[in-house]
């Protein structure tokens, strides 16, 4: 069954403007909130920008199932077709919120684009940033410390988050999510030259930015006319 999540106050907000009371059901101090958006502008300042070669990865893949596969996968084995990735982790409220759009688009898609969606350390773990939303589905997770226990989240994400489209989980190191300034949740859009054709908002982010990832992906398949396989 699709996940629904209240709305929330995006990260994105600018923690001046942010009423007490929403950051209160954000469960967070404004200077914290300062602190890390100032974090996230300064990684994103040196993430790929569109026109920019995107960074090379090599990842633990996952089974359709969830669990763990002894193959890896690469964005070099990906190129063959547009690149659609996704950044994300279960205890991010919105991201879990959207993972049925998510499958809409890859349903549509599939075929003509290469899916990947990159599981990173957890955006709001019970020993970190708790928000109330987790609470009230009972996600208690604590950050894992392993990849097996980054696996293990990652599986529960895909089932009971009833993802259909293709997982891969960064290592402990968090490079990938670190290259591509990808935490909270981030979406890119990659052409088959390996280059960054499109780069989403810092999550978390609203349906118009999945829009303008949508778009991309279109103008990507047409021009470099993909047919469906």
């Amino acid at each position: 069954m699709p996940l629904v999540v209240p709305e929330m106050p995006t990260l994105s907000s600018d923690s001046g403007r942010l009423s007490d009371e929403q950051l209160r059901e954000m469960n967070v101090s404004r200077e914290f909130l300062l602190n890390r958006n100032a974090e996230k502008a300064r990684l994103d300042a040196i993430a790929p920008r569109p026109g920019a070669p995107a960074p090379s990865f090599a990842l633990q893949r996952l089974s359709s199932d969830g669990a763990r596969n002894a193959d890896s996968v690469s964005l070099a084995q990906l190129l063959d077709r547009p690149v659609a990735l996704l950044f994300g982790s279960y205890t991010c409220p919105i991201y879990r919120g959207q993972l049925p759009r998510f499958n809409q688009i890859h349903a549509r898609l599939s075929g003509r684009v290469n899916f990947l969606c990159i599981y990173i350390r957890e955006a709001h773990p019970e020993d970190g940033w708790r928000v109330p939303h987790n609470a009230d589905i009972g996600c208690r997770i604590v950050q894992p410390q392993t990849l097996g226990e980054r696996v293990e989240v990652a599986r529960l994400c895909l089932v009971r988050g009833d993802v259909r489209f293709p997982m891969a989980v960064d290592a402990m190191d968090d490079a990938t999510m670190l290259a591509y300034a990808g935490s909270p949740e981030r979406l890119y859009a990659i052409d088959t030259r390996g280059i960054v054709a499109f780069k989403s908002a810092i999550g978390p982010f609203d349906d118009a930015e999945v829009d303008l990832w949508e778009q991309a992906l279109d103008s990507l398949v047409a021009q470099e006319g993909v047919v469906g396989r």
